[in-house]
Protein backbone atom coordinates (compact mmCIF):
# COMPACT_ATOMS: atom_id res chain seq x y z
CA UNK A 1 0.00 0.00 0.00
CA UNK A 2 1.30 3.28 -1.28
CA UNK A 3 0.69 6.72 1.25
CA UNK A 4 -0.02 9.71 -0.14
CA UNK A 5 2.57 12.35 0.86
CA UNK A 6 0.75 15.93 0.87
CA UNK A 7 3.96 18.04 1.92
CA UNK A 8 7.23 17.21 3.55
CA UNK A 9 9.04 19.44 6.05
CA UNK A 10 11.75 20.01 8.22
CA UNK A 11 11.63 19.94 11.40
CA UNK A 12 13.83 22.02 14.33
CA UNK A 13 15.32 19.19 14.64
CA UNK A 14 16.45 18.48 11.44
CA UNK A 15 14.33 15.76 10.55
CA UNK A 16 12.35 15.88 7.50
CA UNK A 17 8.62 15.18 8.12
CA UNK A 18 6.66 13.28 5.60
CA UNK A 19 2.53 14.66 5.33
CA UNK A 20 0.33 12.15 4.87
CA UNK A 21 -2.74 12.47 3.05
CA UNK A 22 -4.40 10.47 5.77
CA UNK A 23 -2.80 11.54 8.90
CA UNK A 24 -3.86 15.55 7.47
CA UNK A 25 -7.21 14.74 7.02
CA UNK A 26 -7.78 12.91 10.36
CA UNK A 27 -6.45 16.16 11.88
CA UNK A 28 -8.19 18.37 9.53
CA UNK A 29 -11.59 16.21 10.23
CA UNK A 30 -11.26 15.94 14.11
CA UNK A 31 -9.73 19.07 15.52
CA UNK A 32 -9.47 21.38 12.80
CA UNK A 33 -12.68 21.30 11.11
CA UNK A 34 -13.33 24.26 9.48
CA UNK A 35 -9.75 25.60 8.64
CA UNK A 36 -8.37 25.32 4.84
CA UNK A 37 -5.87 22.84 4.46
CA UNK A 38 -2.96 25.17 2.85
CA UNK A 39 -3.65 26.70 6.45
CA UNK A 40 -3.18 23.96 8.35
CA UNK A 41 0.24 23.19 6.40
CA UNK A 42 0.87 26.38 7.83
CA UNK A 43 0.49 26.07 11.33
CA UNK A 44 1.84 22.38 10.86
CA UNK A 45 4.85 24.00 9.77
CA UNK A 46 5.13 27.10 11.94
CA UNK A 47 4.35 24.35 15.21
CA UNK A 48 7.34 22.16 13.53
CA UNK A 49 10.46 24.78 13.00
CA UNK A 50 9.41 27.39 16.03
CA UNK A 51 7.98 25.49 18.98
CA UNK A 52 7.65 26.60 22.49
CA UNK A 53 8.52 23.42 23.63
CA UNK A 54 9.44 19.50 22.22
CA UNK A 55 8.63 16.45 24.25
CA UNK A 56 10.07 13.06 23.30
CA UNK A 57 9.20 9.32 23.78
CA UNK A 58 11.65 7.06 23.44
CA UNK A 59 10.71 4.11 25.24
CA UNK A 60 10.00 1.58 22.21
CA UNK A 61 13.53 0.96 20.22
CA UNK A 62 11.11 0.78 16.65
CA UNK A 63 10.18 4.48 16.83
CA UNK A 64 10.31 7.43 18.93
CA UNK A 65 7.23 9.74 19.15
CA UNK A 66 8.16 13.54 19.30
CA UNK A 67 5.68 16.31 20.22
CA UNK A 68 6.01 19.22 19.21
CA UNK A 69 4.37 22.22 21.47
CA UNK A 70 3.33 26.05 20.45
CA UNK A 71 1.88 28.19 22.56
CA UNK A 72 -0.58 30.10 20.66
CA UNK A 73 -2.87 33.53 21.34
CA UNK A 74 -5.07 32.52 23.56
CA UNK A 75 -3.54 31.38 25.58
CA UNK A 76 -4.04 27.98 24.11
CA UNK A 77 -1.32 25.12 23.21
CA UNK A 78 -1.53 23.12 20.10
CA UNK A 79 0.81 20.00 20.18
CA UNK A 80 1.97 18.39 16.63
CA UNK A 81 3.06 14.71 16.83
CA UNK A 82 5.66 13.35 14.94
CA UNK A 83 6.80 9.32 14.82
CA UNK A 84 10.10 8.66 13.95
CA UNK A 85 11.37 5.38 12.67
CA UNK A 86 14.07 3.51 11.14
CA UNK A 87 12.07 4.47 7.31
CA UNK A 88 11.64 8.16 8.22
CA UNK A 89 9.82 11.07 10.20
CA UNK A 90 6.14 10.57 9.87
CA UNK A 91 3.28 13.36 10.78
CA UNK A 92 0.76 11.33 13.06
CA UNK A 93 -1.71 13.82 14.42
CA UNK A 94 -2.42 17.62 15.39
CA UNK A 95 -4.54 18.84 18.29
CA UNK A 96 -5.43 21.78 20.71
CA UNK A 97 -4.93 20.84 24.21
CA UNK A 98 -6.40 23.90 25.58
CA UNK A 99 -4.28 26.39 28.31
CA UNK A 100 -1.35 23.54 29.03
CA UNK A 101 0.71 20.77 28.18
CA UNK A 102 -0.75 17.40 28.58
CA UNK A 103 0.36 15.74 31.82
CA UNK A 104 1.81 12.39 30.21
CA UNK A 105 3.63 14.65 27.92
CA UNK A 106 5.06 15.91 30.70
CA UNK A 107 6.54 12.48 32.03
CA UNK A 108 8.62 12.58 28.60
CA UNK A 109 11.77 13.99 27.47
CA UNK A 110 12.31 17.52 27.65
CA UNK A 111 14.38 18.18 23.97
CA UNK A 112 15.88 21.47 25.13
CA UNK A 113 15.70 23.74 21.73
Amino acid sequence: MSRKIIAVITDVLGDRVIIGEKELDHAMGGHFRVIPQDIILELLERILKDPTEIYQDSSKKERIFNFFYRLEKGPKFIVAVIKVTPDGAFFSSMYPTGKSIRNTHKNYKKVEL
